[in-house]
């Protein structure tokens, strides 16, 4: 309570310092009209700088057609206006020379342009991976290949992403990556987070931005960065849809479906999309594990499990906006998961002695019911001062995580001759329940000389209530397990405060910030009456600057420091039995990891990209595996690595070597070295790794007609205690938009080469073991997509809401 006492305070004493540097300065007024008299509501206007027509400030004319600028410094300018089928309109060039002078332009009447819109066509769009001074997008809607596909398919052959199918994401080897949907968190991380991203469509999605160093505005959380999913906003008035069937065929079918429609005017906005995704999948898991007995090998373990995961989701989204006054803006948000599947698995074990003689075998059929309903309401402000971008926003958000998965587990054991040796019979019961409650609110000063200033505070609260029991099954009876069985209730609060400074000069950009973010929490073990407190202050600086060489070359720095809190899971010391010989359990005494991260980025010709990054962090948090000889069991569970670095350099090479072809080139080469004390050794694991990412795009005809040709290879790679082996995937696609471009029509392969698998390799202590998973990655899409209403396009409304990092550690 006292950390939130001491961020209003922060706030409100802060807003009352800045609101006293508002500019006051001089005003242009003006009013632009159509040829037919109708007020221009859909222009947009500049005011330029004379000297090198750059822009100042952008308006947007009210519903009479009159737009101003406010609050300018002495200086000469000239006013530009674009309009969709109207000329490009450029005033004389005028000068303000006082404070408090009011410049009244003449009604300006825009031209029509001679070119009949109608029958123009744009030829060119985004490519698939794109490269900014701040992050690396992908661009979603773009892509052919990405038809039919989920959300985490199209993870998969991003820049530097690997996806764990079991415990989550990492960015070039590290992990602790936020996951954000629309610029707010996601409220589920590891295998919940991989269940997610797999039911929802790619058809949803615009785009994903990949930010390596984020501002103080963020929340610290994220030691390897943000991951944020943007899903698709119409912007046009009036009703407006699409409707999109999609068939996948692998092994196993893979059908999905979307809608969404929208309906815009003046004052209100009113949205929903609702996805439906049922595919099949099937997982073929491979394991070798060696057992020692005094440094020398004493049995193999050769283990395959095919696992069966039918799944049905459905995500439904609605909203709405009101423009309640010209400055003024209100909505609400509500999302909703419901998901129910299963995995179905069966595993064969050959144990061996060291010669490679049969001992006995083990039999283990592992079938996990899940039923999950997550659901999360936001309710949004933003209130603009005036046109010199002085803007409060504001949100609050709740959600509810619940989860209720049940397991079955029969065991049996057999001699060489097949004849069974013993049988056991074990289930499941559990009851998840997270409850995240947040509010946040943003203020925006701008400063005299082109400078602003930015200031937040934001608080959360999060109860997660895990009740899990563990039965062997004797004689029909279910016995309760109480050496398994737990109640764990983990509460955390955290409260922050960050403010940001952002100034442009002539030829670069400066940027600093810093943020506090309090935390504390509380985990207790109901059962074993165990409780564990934390309370604890820390501070975030961030920093960036840019400097133009010239008008093509650009050059940057960059510097933010980062925290990653374990997940909920992670917390959680249940003890999950995988199968009879491999455990999964978490640790609540895991320490927070923080990492300091530096970033130089050089931009030539306006296109072409290197950047070179050095990362440190402390108390990394990664899986380990742990080896007993004795009873053959291996157990999975969460740790602190005290040392990691990292050194990057990326490049980025867009290209035409057509008019009807283009390319682009995502390529890194990547340093990692993790450095602990760890079960009692020292372990030392660092590897010089690089990968590459080529999209191309063909325009096949004037009628419609596009192809696509997507190539990504990762070379193997350590993390943690692992070394994951090389990877790959070639991705083809072809694409017809009908004439009224109403219908798009598209045909993709994906990983037509069946080369994306995930291969790892433990060698440490009395660990020699590798892995290698295998999926339903190769398979052809159809898919179908119809859009209808209006044409006209309206000013969109950029927000984002509060949910912040803890949303995203549920699990």
């Amino acid at each position: 309570m006292k950390g939130i006492i001491y961020t209003v305070f922060f706030l409100i004493f802060f807003g009352a310092k800045v609101n006293a540097q508002i500019i006051t300065g001089s005003k242009v007024t003006g009013k632009v009209l159509l040829e037919n008299n109708l007020p221009a509501k859909n222009a947009t206007i500049s005011l330029l700088n004379q000297k090198d027509s750059a822009a100042i400030k952008i308006a947007v004319p009210d519903d009479a057609g009159n737009f101003e600028f406010e609050n300018l410094k002495a200086g000469n300018y000239l006013i530009s206006i674009s309009h969709t089928g109207y000329k490009k309109y450029f005033s004389n060039p005028f000068s303000i020379d006082d404070k408090n002078k009011i410049e009244n332009i003449n009604t300006i009447t825009l031209v029509q342009s001679s070119n009949n819109l109608a029958e123009v066509t744009v030829q060119s769009k985004k490519p698939f991976i794109e490269r900014k001074a701040d992050r690396l997008i992908v661009n979603v809607e773009n892509s052919i290949t990405s038809a039919g596909s989920t959300v985490l398919e199209v993870l998969e052959k991003s820049p530097g992403i690997f996806v764990n199918q079991e415990s989550g994401l990492n960015l070039k080897g590290k992990s602790g990556v936020t996951v954000m949907i629309d610029g707010k968190p996601s409220p589920l991380s590891g295998a919940d987070l991989i269940t997610y991203l797999k039911s929802v469509p790619a058809a949803n999605i615009e785009r994903i931005d990949i930010i390596t160093n984020p501002s103080a505005k963020y929340d610290a959380s994220g030691n390897a960065g943000i991951i944020d999913i943007r899903f698709k906003k119409d912007k046009r008035m009036g009703t407006n849809g699409s409707l999109g069937i999609n068939y996948g065929q692998g092994k196993f079918p893979k059908p999905s479906a979307n809608a969404s429609l929208n309906y815009r005017n003046k004052k209100w906005n009113l949205f929903g999309n609702y996805a439906i995704n049922a595919p099949k999948n099937g997982t073929d898991f491979f394991i070798t594990r060696k057992f020692f007995n005094g440094g020398n090998v004493e049995s193999v373990f050769d283990q395959n499990t095919f696992t069966a995961q039918p799944q049905v989701s459905n995500n439904l989204k609605l909203g709405a906006d009101l423009y309640a006054t010209k400055k003024t803006v209100v909505g609400v948000l509500v999302n909703a998961t419901f998901y129910q599947g299963k995995r179905d698995g069966l595993s064969n074990s050959d144990i061996k002695d060291a010669a490679g003689v049969l001992q006995y075998t083990n039999q283990t059929s592992n079938l996990l019911k899940d039923k999950q309903h997550n659901t999360f309401g936001n309710f949004n402000y933003k209130h603009t001062f005036d046109s010199t971008g002085r803007e409060l926003t504001a949100d609050v958000d709740f959600g509810k995580i619940n989860a209720k998965p049940v397991q079955d587990i029969f065991s049996q054991s057999f001699d060489v001759n097949n004849n069974p040796t013993s049988s056991k019979t074990q289930k499941s019961d559990q009851q998840s329940n997270i409850t995240i409650k947040s509010f946040k609110a943003d203020y925006v000063n701008p400063l005299k000389g082109n400078a602003k200033l930015e200031a937040g505070i934001k608080t959360s609260f999060v109860t997660t209530d895990n009740d899990v029991k563990f039965f062997d099954v004797i004689g029909g009876n279910n016995v309760l397990d109480v050496t398994r069985s737990n109640h764990f209730i983990y509460t955390e609060n955290v409260n922050a405060a960050y403010l940001n400074y952002n100034k442009e000069f002539k030829k670069n950009e400066l940027q600093f910030g810093l943020r506090m973010e309090h935390t504390n929490t509380k985990a207790t073990q109901v059962t074993s009456n165990q409780t564990n407190r934390r309370n604890y202050v820390q501070l975030f600086p961030s920093f960036a600057v840019t400097q133009k060489l010239n008008d093509k070359n650009e050059i940057s720095l960059s510097y933010s420091r980062r925290i990653d809190r374990a997940t909920y899971r992670e917390l959680n010391p249940f003890k999950i039995l995988v199968d009879s010989y491999t455990f999964v359990l978490g640790d609540p005494d895991l320490k927070p990891s923080l990492t300091d991260s530096y970033q130089f980025g050089y931009t030539f010709d306006s296109k072409y990209s290197v950047t070179a990054s050095f990362v440190k962090s402390k108390d990394v948090i990664t899986d380990v595996f742990e080896q007993d000889d004795q009873t053959k069991i291996s157990s999975q569970i969460p740790a602190n690595i005290q040392g990691f670095k990292q050194y990057d350099l990326s490049v980025n090479i867009p290209f035409s070597a057509k008019k009807w072809m283009t390319s682009n080139i995502n390529s890194s080469v990547t340093y990692n070295k993790y450095s602990s004390a760890l079960q009692g050794g020292q372990l030392t694991n660092n590897f010089t790794s690089w990968d590459i990412n080529m999209t191309n795009s063909f325009l096949l005809s004037k009628k419609g007609w596009s192809a696509e040709l997507n190539v990504f290879y990762q070379s193997k790679q350590a993390w943690g205690q692992f070394i994951i082996k090389n990877l790959a995937q070639v991705s083809l696609g072809v694409q017809k938009i009908s004439k009224d471009k109403k219908s798009v029509f598209k045909l993709s392969g994906a990983d037509i080469l069946s080369t994306n698998h995930i291969a790892v390799i433990v060698k440490y202590l009395n660990q020699d073991w590798h892995t290698d998973r295998t999926w339903d990655s190769r398979y052809v899409t159809f898919s179908y997509t119809y859009r209808f209403g209006k044409n006209t396009v309206a000013k969109a409304r950029q927000r984002t809401s509060g949910v912040e990092d803890e949303k995203k550690r549920a699990n």
